[in-house]
């Protein structure tokens, strides 16, 4: 298969997506003599010439239509919808003739290309084989993959096409019946003649519905036709992979031209970056000079256009290098990538294997990172451009705003275009890894026995690695018979670890006992649980500093590693832990002094809710809405505290009933005291009140005055919601109407209304 072929797979899919088509021939329409016959004379089992004998007759009636709206038209274009249709259907049968001369010539094309013919024969003689002619058939099987994965595709779109355009084509044929019935019902000339045209239209677009129908299904069966030449194809590439990719070599004199062709490309790409910076230093020199005429110039003139054009290009020229920069570490990643796959193929010892498969890991590991990151650049800098692109067809810009926009444009396709060659390179060489990954055992695929065992033994030397690295030494001396011994000391991060094991094993037994011991004291001693709490934190401090001295001497740490650093952290310490010492100090104070206990209703900081926790650097406050905050200790100490329920839980509570005027005051002062009597929550010690507060402009006032003992399951808000709900009840049921805002109106008619016509202002002065 050439490349020509390749090439008209696209074609096929972008056609697919612009024509419907259909296997059946367009059909000779009865009635319609401007319809395009099926020529009689060609048999039927010449497709091409009956395309060619169509696009003839479809050509002549375009002619014949175009000699007759010449007069409507100068530039050309159609004017009438018949023209249109016949434009559009010389265009299909065109397609067609071009469809199957494609058809003709697959027939007889070879299955590979040329460049795949050579590579198959150079690799079809004894082992060993070329690493890098090895690669190069890889590509060429990526890419028949890749392309039979596209036909599939296409394939699929044109067979959802196909079926819905075979309703379209039922839809003209029942338009074309009926427009025959109309033509044979008419009656008088000028009417015959207008359903004539109709026919006849309708007849155009039955036409222009087969010819689609008829496009697509000759795409259909090109691209059947391809996939079956490349399915072979594709299996006999891939038995010949399978046989020559472990016998495949990397010479001595292939890596020398690969190192030199990565070293011809890191030359390019530092021109590339000397360029780029000669650019922006251009770009930064005439935006300093425009800079400095822009504070006496027109805003929205040429030279703030310009400028505004400047920046965009600055930056574009510092992503560029920014680019250039990822290229260039790429490019030596793929340089050591070269030489580790170099090293693979010479060495036959297993550990230097399995180093360069660790290293060629670690590579697709860190570029795997970054893929999503490239992608991302570059779809979002696609993206500024198609919306830049989309700002600059607005066909009201001016001539000087178009320049600017299109500059801005080129910027940014020039940004994208740089994100873009980050990603292609990134991917290359990604893919090429995995390959080299491939080749030394290294599949990837879960379950594999070596793949694991390779994994495990790569994992054991790394922590292997990691827990003898030595992260500093210390030194320390000590006098033995009067005479200065000093030690080296080298502390590993194993030593570290296990330090650490063996201080949070030793801090999880002693918060056990601490705990333990705060139960032993609150049960048996009888001591505030607050207070045995606090007891509980201060014992584990100081039991926590003795442990982690206990274990430096065990893991033979000495403390003087600490020396050197000793005054200043001193120091950052007695900054850094100023506010929580104070905060600390406060907690004891509150849990001592318990003016603020679990449970209070507490209002602090515009914050009002139940006290949950009180610990030593800070206490849990949650609010009635769920809100839980936690408030310094200090804050308690510091800042006014409102307690609602520090020696009383009993608070007092008004609800406000406007009665209207000339009703019975007495009766509704005892209806609103009666239903707080009969609410269950409402203390009888003391007693609910009403009293009459004041004459309103529009009610009289009562409050009722009521108590309520807080508590974990009584709110307050609640209670006085049931009271409001219970008092309009019982009022609207004595007949007792709750007052609202009233005006009265008096108007004077005993004298005749004045009425005056004054002049509109004028509103142009």
């Amino acid at each position: 298969m050439n490349r020509r072929q390749v090439f008209f797979a696209l074609v096929v899919m972008t056609f697919a997506a612009l024509v419907h088509a259909q296997s059946l021939l367009p059909k000779q329409l009865s009635g319609s003599p401007k319809a395009a016959p099926t020529p009689a004379a060609e048999p039927a089992e010449n497709p091409r010439a009956q395309a060619e004998a169509m696009l003839a007759e479809a050509r002549r009636q375009q002619q014949e239509q175009r000699l007759t709206d010449r007069g409507a038209t100068e530039n050309g274009l159609p004017t009438s919808e018949r023209q249109r249709l016949l434009d559009r259907l010389v265009l299909l049968y065109g397609e067609r003739v071009k469809l199957l001369d494609e058809l003709e010539m697959l027939k007889d094309s070879p299955r590979e290309t040329a460049n795949q013919r050579t590579l198959m024969a150079e690799l079809a003689g004894p082992p060993p084989y070329s690493a890098l002619r090895v690669d190069a058939l890889r590509d060429e099987y990526d890419a028949l993959k890749a392309h039979e994965k596209n036909l599939a595709a296409a394939e699929r779109a044109l067979e959802v096409q196909q079926a819905g355009l075979v309703d379209a084509r039922k839809r003209a044929n029942a338009a074309v019946r009926l427009a025959e019935d109309r033509l044979a019902r008419a009656a008088g000339q000028d009417q015959v003649e207008k359903d004539r045209e109709s026919s006849e239209l309708a007849a155009t677009r039955r036409q222009q519905a087969e010819a689609e129908l008829s496009a697509v299904a000759l795409g259909l069966d090109l691209i059947g036709m391809k996939r079956k030449q490349l399915q072979p194809l594709g299996e006999q590439m891939q038995r010949l992979l399978a046989r020559v990719l472990p016998e495949q070599q990397l010479s001595k004199e292939e890596f020398a031209q690969q190192q030199a062709r990565l070293s011809g490309l890191l030359v390019k790409l530092n021109t590339d970056v000397d360029r780029v910076v000669a650019d922006n230093s251009k770009l930064a020199a005439e935006h300093e000079r425009l800079a400095k005429l822009l504070p006496g110039a027109d805003p929205n003139g040429p030279i703030a256009q310009r400028l505004q054009v400047l920046d965009v290009q600055m930056e574009t020229e510092r992503l560029k290098l920014m680019t250039l920069t990822w290229l260039n570490d790429m490019t030596q990643v793929a340089n050591d990538s070269w030489r580790q796959r170099f090293v693979g193929f010479s060495s036959d010892d297993a550990t230097t294997r399995q180093e360069v498969l660790a290293a060629l890991k670690r590579t697709t590991e860190d570029l795997a990172s970054r893929r999503d990151l490239f992608r991302e650049l570059h779809e979002g800098a696609r993206t500024a451009a198609t919306q830049q692109a989309l700002r600059l067809d607005n066909a009201s810009l001016s001539s000087s705003a178009r320049a600017q926009e299109s500059a801005i444009l080129e910027a940014l396709q020039q940004r994208a275009l740089a994100y873009q060659r980050v990603e292609v390179a990134g991917n290359r060489l990604d893919r090429q890894v995995k390959r080299w990954l491939e080749d030394f055992g290294f599949s990837g695929e879960t379950g594999h026995s070596d793949n694991w065992k390779l994994g495990a033994l790569q994992v054991t030397q790394a922590l292997k690695r990691v827990w003898d690295f030595e992260m500093f030494a210390v030194e320390d001396s000590t006098v033995i018979d009067g005479r200065t011994v000093t030690v080296a000391y080298g502390v590993t991060v194993g030593k570290s670890i296990g330090a650490l094991l063996l201080f949070l094993l030793g801090y999880w037994l002693f918060s056990l006992l601490s705990a333990r011991l705060q139960r032993l004291m609150v049960d048996h001693f009888k001591v505030d649980e607050q207070i045995a709490s606090v007891i509980r934190r201060w014992a584990m401090i100081a039991l926590a500093v003795v442990l982690i001295i206990f274990i430096l001497n065990l893991a033979r740490i000495p403390l003087t590693v600490f020396a050197f650093m000793g005054g200043a952290l001193a120091i950052g310490v007695g900054f850094g832990t100023q506010t929580i010492i104070k905060n600390v100090i406060s907690g004891i104070i509150i849990l001592f002094e318990r003016k603020v206990r679990v449970g209070d209703i507490v209002a602090i900081e515009g914050m009002t809710g139940y006290v949950t926790q009180v610990d030593l650097r800070a206490s849990t406050i949650r609010a009635f809405d769920g809100v839980e905050a936690l408030v310094p200790n200090s804050s308690f100490l510091e800042q006014q505290v409102v307690n609602w329920t520090y020696s009383n839980p009993k608070v007092r509570r008004e609800i406000n009933v406007g009665v209207a005027y000339g009703a019975p005051l007495r009766e509704a002062s005892e209806i609103i005291c009666g239903s707080a009597d009969d609410h269950g929550l409402v203390l009888d010690d003391p007693k609910p009140e009403v009293f009459f507060e004041d004459f309103g402009d529009n009610a009289l006032l009562l409050v009722l005055v009521f108590w309520v003992e807080l508590g974990p399951n009584v709110s307050a808000r609640k209670v006085a919601s049931d009271l409001r709900y219970a008092i309009e009840k019982r009022l609207a049921a004595a007949g007792i109407t709750i007052a609202f805002p009233q005006r009265d109106v008096h108007l004077d008619v005993s004298q005749p209304l004045p009425v005056r016509i004054t002049p509109a202002p004028d509103l142009g002065a």
